[in-house]
Protein backbone atom coordinates (compact mmCIF):
# COMPACT_ATOMS: atom_id res chain seq x y z
CA UNK A 1 0.00 0.00 0.00
CA UNK A 2 0.80 3.63 0.11
CA UNK A 3 1.42 5.66 3.42
CA UNK A 4 3.20 8.57 4.74
CA UNK A 5 6.31 7.35 6.38
CA UNK A 6 7.65 8.93 9.61
CA UNK A 7 10.56 11.33 9.32
CA UNK A 8 9.39 12.63 5.42
CA UNK A 9 5.87 14.61 6.14
CA UNK A 10 3.66 14.99 3.21
CA UNK A 11 5.96 12.52 1.67
CA UNK A 12 4.20 9.19 -0.07
CA UNK A 13 6.10 5.88 0.09
CA UNK A 14 4.82 2.35 -1.70
CA UNK A 15 4.46 0.31 1.84
CA UNK A 16 5.63 -2.61 2.43
CA UNK A 17 2.97 -4.88 1.79
CA UNK A 18 3.26 -3.54 -2.06
CA UNK A 19 7.11 -3.81 -2.10
CA UNK A 20 6.45 -7.56 -1.50
CA UNK A 21 5.02 -7.75 -4.18
CA UNK A 22 8.46 -7.31 -5.94
CA UNK A 23 10.75 -9.76 -6.25
CA UNK A 24 14.32 -9.28 -7.65
CA UNK A 25 17.00 -12.00 -8.03
CA UNK A 26 18.30 -14.25 -11.03
CA UNK A 27 18.43 -11.39 -13.07
CA UNK A 28 14.64 -10.44 -13.33
CA UNK A 29 12.63 -8.31 -11.51
CA UNK A 30 9.22 -9.75 -10.84
CA UNK A 31 6.04 -7.97 -9.55
CA UNK A 32 3.70 -10.57 -7.84
CA UNK A 33 0.08 -9.60 -7.64
CA UNK A 34 -1.70 -10.96 -4.98
CA UNK A 35 -5.71 -10.46 -4.53
CA UNK A 36 -5.76 -11.86 -1.48
CA UNK A 37 -3.30 -8.75 -0.50
CA UNK A 38 -3.95 -6.56 -2.39
CA UNK A 39 -7.04 -4.50 -3.34
CA UNK A 40 -8.17 -5.03 -7.21
CA UNK A 41 -7.89 -1.20 -7.87
CA UNK A 42 -4.59 -1.47 -6.23
CA UNK A 43 -3.56 -3.98 -7.89
CA UNK A 44 -4.76 -2.30 -11.00
CA UNK A 45 -3.06 0.96 -10.05
CA UNK A 46 0.16 -1.22 -9.39
CA UNK A 47 0.14 -2.11 -13.34
CA UNK A 48 -0.83 1.09 -14.74
CA UNK A 49 2.22 3.25 -12.66
CA UNK A 50 4.37 0.56 -13.38
CA UNK A 51 3.12 0.78 -17.49
CA UNK A 52 3.66 4.73 -17.46
CA UNK A 53 6.89 5.16 -14.92
CA UNK A 54 9.03 2.19 -15.61
CA UNK A 55 12.57 3.77 -14.48
CA UNK A 56 11.35 6.20 -12.44
CA UNK A 57 12.21 6.71 -8.55
CA UNK A 58 10.08 5.14 -5.95
CA UNK A 59 8.50 8.61 -5.13
CA UNK A 60 6.92 9.35 -8.16
CA UNK A 61 5.70 5.86 -8.72
CA UNK A 62 3.91 6.45 -5.00
CA UNK A 63 2.47 9.42 -6.01
CA UNK A 64 1.16 7.91 -9.41
CA UNK A 65 -0.05 5.11 -7.31
CA UNK A 66 -2.05 6.76 -4.52
CA UNK A 67 -3.77 9.71 -7.44
CA UNK A 68 -4.75 6.33 -9.54
CA UNK A 69 -6.06 4.68 -6.22
CA UNK A 70 -7.86 7.62 -5.16
CA UNK A 71 -9.19 7.96 -9.02
CA UNK A 72 -10.15 4.35 -8.54
CA UNK A 73 -12.48 5.07 -5.87
CA UNK A 74 -14.20 7.66 -6.92
CA UNK A 75 -15.31 5.82 -10.09
CA UNK A 76 -16.33 3.10 -8.02
CA UNK A 77 -18.53 5.27 -6.48
CA UNK A 78 -20.08 6.88 -9.27
CA UNK A 79 -20.82 3.34 -11.10
CA UNK A 80 -22.13 2.05 -8.01
CA UNK A 81 -23.86 4.30 -6.05
CA UNK A 82 -24.38 1.74 -3.20
CA UNK A 83 -21.30 0.35 -2.46
CA UNK A 84 -20.19 3.53 -0.97
CA UNK A 85 -23.12 3.76 1.68
CA UNK A 86 -21.93 0.53 4.39
CA UNK A 87 -18.89 0.84 6.47
CA UNK A 88 -15.58 -0.58 4.96
CA UNK A 89 -12.47 -0.68 4.95
CA UNK A 90 -10.53 1.87 2.99
CA UNK A 91 -7.37 3.17 2.71
CA UNK A 92 -7.36 7.11 4.48
CA UNK A 93 -4.11 7.93 2.09
CA UNK A 94 -6.57 7.62 -0.67
CA UNK A 95 -10.05 9.03 0.32
CA UNK A 96 -8.08 12.18 1.70
CA UNK A 97 -5.94 12.65 -1.36
CA UNK A 98 -6.64 16.42 -2.99
CA UNK A 99 -8.65 16.34 -6.27
CA UNK A 100 -5.72 18.56 -7.35
CA UNK A 101 -2.91 16.46 -6.37
CA UNK A 102 -4.71 13.47 -7.94
CA UNK A 103 -5.64 15.74 -11.67
CA UNK A 104 -1.65 16.91 -11.88
CA UNK A 105 -0.34 13.29 -11.87
CA UNK A 106 -3.08 11.23 -13.88
CA UNK A 107 -2.25 14.41 -16.62
CA UNK A 108 0.93 13.10 -17.07
CA UNK A 109 0.10 9.71 -17.02
CA UNK A 110 -2.37 9.72 -19.81
CA UNK A 111 0.44 11.41 -22.48
CA UNK A 112 3.01 8.30 -21.18
CA UNK A 113 -0.01 5.40 -21.06
CA UNK A 114 -0.63 6.75 -24.82
CA UNK A 115 3.23 6.75 -25.36
CA UNK A 116 3.65 3.01 -23.93
CA UNK A 117 0.48 2.03 -26.71
CA UNK A 118 2.16 3.47 -29.59
CA UNK A 119 5.59 1.83 -28.40
CA UNK A 120 2.94 -1.33 -28.15
CA UNK A 121 1.93 -0.95 -31.32
CA UNK A 122 5.00 -1.06 -32.76
CA UNK A 123 6.28 -4.14 -30.88
CA UNK A 124 3.27 -6.29 -32.09
CA UNK A 125 5.28 -6.37 -35.72
CA UNK A 126 8.02 -7.67 -34.16
CA UNK A 127 6.24 -10.49 -32.29
CA UNK A 128 4.09 -11.29 -35.38
CA UNK A 129 7.10 -12.09 -37.14
CA UNK A 130 8.59 -13.84 -34.17
CA UNK A 131 5.61 -15.73 -34.12
CA UNK A 132 4.96 -16.36 -38.15
CA UNK A 133 8.29 -15.58 -39.60
CA UNK A 134 6.52 -12.99 -42.05
CA UNK A 135 6.92 -9.46 -42.46
CA UNK A 136 3.76 -8.03 -41.49
CA UNK A 137 1.50 -5.94 -44.00
CA UNK A 138 3.22 -2.37 -44.25
CA UNK A 139 6.37 -2.57 -43.88
CA UNK A 140 9.15 -3.62 -45.66
CA UNK A 141 11.12 -5.10 -42.73
CA UNK A 142 10.91 -5.56 -39.61
CA UNK A 143 13.04 -2.56 -37.70
CA UNK A 144 12.55 0.00 -35.17
CA UNK A 145 12.53 2.71 -38.27
CA UNK A 146 10.15 0.70 -40.48
CA UNK A 147 7.63 0.11 -37.90
CA UNK A 148 7.83 3.92 -36.54
CA UNK A 149 7.01 5.50 -40.23
CA UNK A 150 3.87 3.69 -39.26
CA UNK A 151 2.89 5.45 -35.94
CA UNK A 152 3.94 8.86 -36.99
CA UNK A 153 1.10 10.29 -37.97
CA UNK A 154 -0.97 8.84 -34.68
CA UNK A 155 2.22 10.95 -32.53
CA UNK A 156 2.87 14.13 -34.64
CA UNK A 157 6.11 13.28 -35.18
CA UNK A 158 7.94 13.82 -38.81
CA UNK A 159 10.93 11.92 -38.32
CA UNK A 160 11.14 8.53 -36.93
CA UNK A 161 14.28 9.12 -34.82
CA UNK A 162 12.02 11.03 -32.75
CA UNK A 163 9.67 8.46 -31.88
CA UNK A 164 12.08 5.73 -31.13
CA UNK A 165 14.09 8.25 -28.89
CA UNK A 166 10.79 9.61 -27.19
CA UNK A 167 8.34 6.81 -27.24
CA UNK A 168 10.35 3.38 -28.13
CA UNK A 169 13.08 3.46 -25.45
CA UNK A 170 11.88 4.60 -22.65
CA UNK A 171 9.07 1.89 -22.88
CA UNK A 172 11.25 -1.38 -23.52
CA UNK A 173 11.38 -2.17 -19.77
CA UNK A 174 6.93 -2.68 -19.85
CA UNK A 175 7.24 -3.40 -23.87
CA UNK A 176 5.94 -6.95 -23.50
CA UNK A 177 2.86 -5.05 -21.48
CA UNK A 178 2.45 -2.38 -23.75
CA UNK A 179 1.93 -4.76 -26.96
CA UNK A 180 -0.58 -6.77 -24.49
CA UNK A 181 -2.50 -3.77 -23.48
CA UNK A 182 -2.24 -3.03 -27.35
CA UNK A 183 -3.62 -5.98 -28.47
CA UNK A 184 -6.20 -6.15 -25.61
CA UNK A 185 -7.60 -2.60 -26.79
CA UNK A 186 -7.83 -3.81 -30.28
CA UNK A 187 -9.42 -7.21 -29.80
CA UNK A 188 -12.31 -5.95 -27.45
CA UNK A 189 -13.06 -1.98 -29.31
CA UNK A 190 -15.13 -4.15 -32.26
CA UNK A 191 -16.76 -5.77 -29.34
CA UNK A 192 -16.97 -3.67 -26.24
CA UNK A 193 -16.14 -0.21 -27.81
CA UNK A 194 -13.00 1.78 -25.93
CA UNK A 195 -11.83 0.14 -22.69
CA UNK A 196 -10.99 3.30 -20.33
CA UNK A 197 -8.46 3.53 -17.99
CA UNK A 198 -11.30 2.54 -15.08
CA UNK A 199 -11.44 -0.99 -16.36
CA UNK A 200 -7.59 -1.43 -15.52
CA UNK A 201 -8.08 -0.04 -11.96
CA UNK A 202 -11.02 -1.58 -11.35
CA UNK A 203 -11.34 -4.63 -13.41
CA UNK A 204 -9.91 -8.20 -12.21
CA UNK A 205 -10.66 -10.23 -15.36
CA UNK A 206 -9.15 -7.52 -16.96
CA UNK A 207 -6.52 -7.25 -14.90
CA UNK A 208 -5.55 -11.03 -14.68
CA UNK A 209 -5.84 -11.64 -18.69
CA UNK A 210 -3.52 -8.37 -19.37
CA UNK A 211 -0.66 -10.40 -16.82
CA UNK A 212 -1.41 -13.30 -18.76
CA UNK A 213 -1.05 -11.99 -22.26
CA UNK A 214 1.81 -10.02 -21.06
CA UNK A 215 3.85 -13.01 -19.87
CA UNK A 216 3.28 -14.75 -23.52
CA UNK A 217 4.55 -11.60 -25.26
CA UNK A 218 7.70 -11.88 -23.14
CA UNK A 219 8.38 -15.62 -24.63
CA UNK A 220 7.70 -13.98 -28.33
CA UNK A 221 10.07 -11.48 -27.62
CA UNK A 222 12.71 -13.73 -25.92
CA UNK A 223 12.02 -15.95 -29.53
CA UNK A 224 12.53 -12.54 -31.89
CA UNK A 225 15.69 -12.44 -34.08
CA UNK A 226 15.32 -8.41 -34.62
CA UNK A 227 13.59 -7.24 -31.05
CA UNK A 228 16.72 -7.17 -28.59
CA UNK A 229 15.78 -6.57 -24.71
CA UNK A 230 18.42 -7.64 -22.00
CA UNK A 231 16.19 -10.16 -20.10
CA UNK A 232 16.90 -8.44 -16.44
CA UNK A 233 15.92 -4.94 -18.00
CA UNK A 234 11.93 -6.28 -18.65
CA UNK A 235 9.67 -5.66 -15.39
CA UNK A 236 7.86 -9.03 -15.16
CA UNK A 237 4.40 -9.52 -13.52
CA UNK A 238 3.05 -12.74 -12.25
CA UNK A 239 -0.33 -13.62 -10.92
CA UNK A 240 0.02 -14.98 -7.30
Amino acid sequence: MVKVTAGSPGKLRIGPRILEMQRIGAGMNIWWIDFDRLEVYEAGALLVTLLAYPEEGEETRSEVHASLCAHALRVKCAMEPDWALPSQPIKPIYALRRQDENDRFLRTLERRVRDRLVAGRMAIGFLKEALTGEVPPGVKRVSINELAQLVLDDVGYTEPENVETRIWRPSLPVIHLASALQLMLHLADPVTGPIGLEALLLGRNVIELLIRTAEYHEALIAQSRHLRIAPERLIRFRLA
